[in-house]
């Protein structure tokens, strides 16, 4: 069967590289990433399109549609909530399927406000307070109707600071304070409307509204009903997530729900739950089992960093010995690497001063003789850079070689550890 062809849009964040890394495997998937502004995004995905307007310009639905069209694109994940907001109200004229892209429930969903008039009836939602002059049970939190990711959140401890805030924040909502501890609630909800999967986390440090660690919770009674309700009251389908927080009597309230992936639902997928996978075999009608493992019981997020080569080469000539292999066993990242190169249909040419069978050194390794296409091995004193052409990247962990080799050809050369950034 044909290709699924998947556009993640905008995507350069953290959510669309978790949705990157989630189907980049798949052989169901075709993988395109846009964006309006150039990013990481650019770096990560293999088929990018750069430059749309923003979705406030005139031009960009006219854009956007040609792109869906040109590309034939199925199925698209918006990572931003305003973004999917907007293309709710697109999707069917353009002709694409808009994950959890109900009209309804993206608009009601993108604003607190609405959110918590949807389910004010519920006693997990937070009060909400419309006459600010009358305040008297401080402190309470002014923050933005339409914000995300606990950005522009405004404590306020008096009736001064609140009509300072009421000034600063954009759409200001004032809501009761809550004292206690975060988490975020992942689930999905199937073709069939069932909420087939509730999994809480922990939200223990996070940084700019991402979560960088987590543990899982236990899946509570009451956090299942939550679950429930929010399905049964909104039009859902596929991966969302809301977030809860105790209030100062030990109580969850609603802090918000968001339709769409999370950037820290990785930590589902390194459980077994493949959310943004799931989407995509719930589009194509399959009946979906979760095996998750109950063992992972914690994830650790950091930074990684990705660089843009801008050189024109044909071949890494890279050494052995403390480079591919370090104590007799093959480097990881290394390895990646080249292989990333191989499908670039870069030459691979290994250079070595290895004093001994390379052949059997490479067997012992466990590295197979077919990814060179060609094996230097020097037996003199000579330089390496006799032997490397101006048309290639040279990595060696020997910073004598790499200069030398530098200094002679002018071109980009690198130790181990900088193979990193240039991996994806």
């Amino acid at each position: 069967m044909s290709k699924v062809k998947v556009l993640v849009f905008p995507c350069g964040s953290e959510n669309a590289n978790e949705i990157y890394q989630a189907l980049r495997y798949s052989v169901h998937v075709e993988l395109f990433g846009a964006s309006s502004i150039d990013d990481c995004g650019k770096l990560i995905f293999d088929q990018y399109i750069g430059g749309l307007p923003n979705i406030n310009n005139d031009e960009f639905d006219n854009v956007f549609a040609s792109i869906i069209k040109k590309l034939g694109i199925d199925v698209v994940f918006a990572t931003h909530d305003t973004v999917i907001d907007y293309l709710s109200t697109k999707a069917k004229k353009m002709g694409f399927y808009l994950v959890n892209g109900d009209e309804t429930t993206t608009a009601i969903t993108r604003r607190k406000s609405l959110t918590y008039q949807l389910f004010g009836n519920c006693e997990w939602i937070p009060k909400v307070f419309s006459n600010v002059e009358q305040l008297s049970d401080f402190p309470v939190i002014i923050k933005p109707d339409m914000g995300q990711g606990g950005q522009n959140i405004i404590l306020a401890n008096s009736q001064d600071d609140v009509q300072r805030a009421l000034d600063t924040v954009d759409l200001p909502l004032v809501v009761e304070y809550l004292s206690g501890e975060e988490i975020t609630v992942d689930c999905f909800t199937d073709r069939h409307q069932n909420v087939i999967f509730i999994a809480p986390r922990t939200r223990e440090r996070v940084k700019a509204g991402i979560t960088m660690r987590s543990q899982f919770l236990e899946l509570t009674q009451e956090l299942e009903n939550i679950a429930k309700e929010i399905n049964r009251r909104l039009t859902l389908r596929g991966a969302w997530f809301f977030q809860m927080k105790l209030d100062k009597n030990g109580n969850w309230k609603l802090l918000e729900i968001c339709c769409r992936i999370a950037g820290t639902m990785v930590a589902q997928r390194a459980r077994g739950a493949n959310l943004p996978l799931m989407v995509i075999q719930d589009y194509l009608e399959r009946e979906l089992v979760i095996l998750s493992n109950s063992s992972v019981t914690l994830i650790e997020r950091n930074i990684q960093t990705h660089t843009q080569l801008n050189f024109d080469y044909d071949t890494v000539f890279i050494d052995f010995d403390e480079t591919l292999i370090i104590d007799g066993y093959a480097v990881p990242q290394v390895l990646a690497f080249l292989y990333q190169e191989v499908k670039k249909d870069k030459k691979i040419k290994l250079i070595t001063r290895h004093k001994f069978d390379i052949l059997e050194t490479l067997k012992h390794a466990r590295i197979g003789r077919e990814l060179f296409d060609e094996i230097i091995q020097i037996d003199d004193e000579s330089p390496k850079s006799n032997y490397v052409t101006k048309s290639a990247i040279f990595i060696d962990n020997h910073f004598p070689e790499r200069l030398d080799v530098f200094l002679k050809h002018s071109i980009p050369v690198f130790d181990v550890d900088a193979l990193e950034f240039f991996t994806t």
